[in-house]
């Protein structure tokens, strides 16, 4: 499921990709006997969620859909179904029951020759083998995996929250997979698993992760391939808008819908640690209705905006209320009035929010997630590899 979905992942970066496996049947843990996957709700995403819904024969998006598909995944179905996605990548090459003979490392690209004597100059590597039989073709034999920074959602530190390119379930605990984990090992653009092969074992309920895993992956791969470049230059923000375009689901917030209009919007905001999600057990929430107070946000506007220290010095209070809200908006990101008309006028077709505009009523972390990324967005500051803003 890896190799899979760091193959796809890279194709989709319009980055020529070869998928080398040992065997003659794509993913086998699916495409075999029947599977029935139990997780979590609301946690499928990217290119999981696109297989998931190819196996439904669905063109939508839905996770209660993706519920009831992974009950019972016939195997034909998810062959037809893999089948009809990887046709759709011309730049993606599969070759299949082959073994790699030598990988010898160029100035800056690998030559990799296969047993059949094919030969590939590339890139970037992703070793995505069970046993990382790779590794040692890259010199890195001798190195010892240490523990990364791969943790419950619970324990994220709000660095990590921000460079985080993956999530999913193993065990009874939803994880975030940060950008560092990714790196761990990684040595001239040669990417191994031993960062992260702790979560992903052989239950088949981890399907799901080790796509999440196998997408951001292969979005980093084909981030240095694509800009020719190494790893330490990679821009957080574009990595993860790659993702995002391909349909990840990097935050894992259950109460916000596969198929939510501002699903996106969603995944900025946490992703820039603005409002920070809610633990409850295993289960991770934004809390889509509770009242924003300017406590928990000022902190981290005055490390975003320099002028949102003059707004709260001038403004006190417990919750926003639509006026002072969109006070600070407008403060911050040097907008006019036209803002309030025209969240009245879109109030319920674009905006799609419940209710009706009043400048009196408080404003919920949705709504405040959804207009913030829209007329502010905080996702546009950069952040370092570290999760630490960039001045």
């Amino acid at each position: 499921m890896v190799a899979f979905a760091t193959a796809l992942q890279g194709a989709k970066s319009s980055v020529p990709t070869v998928w080398v496996t040992e065997s003659e049947q794509l993913l086998p843990e699916l495409t075999t006997d029947r599977v029935s996957i139990e997780n979590l709700l609301h946690l499928d995403g990217g290119i999981w969620m696109e297989l998931v819904m190819e196996i439904g024969l669905s063109k939508i998006r839905n996770d209660s859909l993706a519920t009831v598909i992974k009950q019972d995944i016939n195997p034909q179905l998810a062959k037809n179904a893999l089948d009809r996605i990887l046709s759709r990548y011309n730049n993606l090459t599969i070759i299949k029951a082959q073994t790699v003979q030598s990988i010898k490392r160029n100035k800056k690209d690998w030559q990799v020759v296969l047993g059949n004597k094919q030969r590939f100059q590339v890139r970037s590597i992703v070793d995505a083998s069970k046993d990382q039989s790779l590794m040692a073709f890259a010199g890195n034999e001798n190195l010892v995996a240490k523990p990364g920074k791969i943790l419950p959602i619970g324990e994220w530190s709000l660095e990590q929250s921000r460079t985080l390119l993956a999530s999913g379930q193993s065990g009874d605990a939803v994880y975030g997979v940060s950008l560092s984990p990714l790196l761990f090992l990684e040595k001239d653009n040669f990417f191994h698993l031993l960062g992260v092969q702790q979560l992903l074992g052989e239950d088949v309920n981890t399907m799901p992760l080790k796509a999440n895993i196998g997408q951001a992956l292969g979005a980093t791969a084909g981030y240095v391939t694509f800009f020719k470049t190494s790893t330490d230059k990679i821009d957080v923000r574009k990595l993860q808008t790659e993702l995002l375009t391909y349909g990840a689901r990097i935050v894992p917030y259950q109460d916000v819908l596969i198929d939510d209009p501002h699903l996106n919007a969603m995944q900025r905001i946490g992703l820039s640690g603005v409002l920070k999600g809610h633990v409850e057990g295993n289960l991770f929430y934004l809390e889509k209705e509770r009242q924003v107070t300017f406590e928990e946000v000022e902190p981290i506007f005055n490390q975003l905006y320099s002028r949102s220290q003059l707004w709260f010095a001038d403004n006190k209070g417990d919750f926003f209320t639509w006026k002072s809200f969109l006070s600070l908006i407008k403060f911050v990101g040097l907008k006019g009035d036209e803002i309030e008309k025209q969240i009245e006028r879109e109030w319920a077709t674009k905006l799609k929010f419940e209710g009706q505009f009043d400048q009196e009523a408080f404003v919920n972390r949705y709504q405040f997630a959804t207009i913030l990324d829209r007329y502010a967005s905080p996702y546009v500051k950069a952040v370092n590899q570290e999760g630490v803003f960039v001045r």
